[in-house]
């Protein structure tokens, strides 16, 4: 089994960003804290996928990226996405 295939939960924090690519990047927080830089084709990230909404990430957990503590950023894990699915809000009537 490959301990690298990770899949979360959390919150868009960033606008999702086209690279030259066809990559889409964008940040994501879990429940714990922790932030995500993913990256996923632009074919899978849909219009829901903005910011706050919640969204669910499968893909491969790979290097991650130092945060400039003199300017209180957190490091951030760079997840490769292969599949991006943001959940919809219930509204009650």
């Amino acid at each position: 089994m490959n301990e690298n295939i990770v899949t979360l939960s959390g919150t868009v924090t960033t606008e999702p960003v086209l690279s030259t690519a066809r990559l889409a990047e964008f940040v994501v927080v879990d429940a714990a804290g922790a932030e995500y830089v993913v990256r996923a084709w632009s074919d899978v990230v849909t219009d829901d996928v903005r910011v706050g909404a919640t969204v669910t990430i499968e893909g491969a957990q790979g290097w991650v990226i130092p945060g400039r503590s003199w300017r209180r950023e957190p490091s951030r894990t760079i997840v490769q996405a292969y599949a991006v699915s943001a959940h919809a809000l219930a509204l009650a009537a």
